[in-house]
């Protein structure tokens, strides 16, 4: 039974940030999945960080996810963030 959850574990796809969560979920719309069969699938096959869990399914925000949005807002504002940082070490 170990060595089973062991290579059910190994085999998970590790979804450890927002960036990557949105990409696969967007990934999986263009496939043809609805929102409800998309987080169903990331569930059943990723790890996911407690901040993945927190953020984008517990809080709801994967309802809110489709094709035609560009990148989030909280994504957006990490970039920001990011950039400005980077900016003034310059």
């Amino acid at each position: 039974m170990e060595d089973k959850l062991l290579d059910c574990a190994e085999a998970s796809y590790e979804v450890f940030d927002r960036f990557t969560f949105d990409y696969l979920f967007k990934k999986l719309l263009a496939d043809g999945y609805d929102n409800e069969q998309a987080k169903d699938f990331i569930i059943c096959n990723c790890k996911l960080s407690a901040l993945v869990t927190q953020e984008r399914l517990d809080n709801g925000y994967y309802k809110k996810i489709n094709l035609a949005d560009g990148t989030a807002p909280d994504l957006l504002e990490l970039y920001q963030e990011a950039f400005i940082k980077m900016m003034s070490r310059n």
